[in-house]
């Protein structure tokens, strides 16, 4: 449960840092902010992964909350492809 309040929370930084970084200063912070991104859509995939290969219990709620979760975290990554 922890963990899930933890990532909830970096993804509600990052998702309110969006507008701040519509233009990146160093192609090193869009390195990072993209690797951000792919770990918590990683995280998410992960648990779903995990219950349906049947190595986690299957929990609906825990489901749906990393889908509703991947609706969002998917595509930020993807703003961060900046020409150089």
């Amino acid at each position: 449960m922890r963990k899930i309040i933890v990532l909830a929370g970096l993804l509600a930084g990052i998702v309110s840092a969006l507008p701040a970084h519509a233009q990146f200063a160093k192609a090193e912070d869009a390195i990072k902010y993209r690797k951000a991104g792919f770990t918590l859509t990683a995280a998410h995939f992960g648990r779903l992964g995990a219950m349906a290969q049947g190595k986690a219990p299957f929990d609906a709620k825990v489901a749906a909350d990393s889908a509703d979760a991947l609706a969002v975290v998917s595509k930020l990554p993807f703003t961060a492809f900046v020409e150089q």
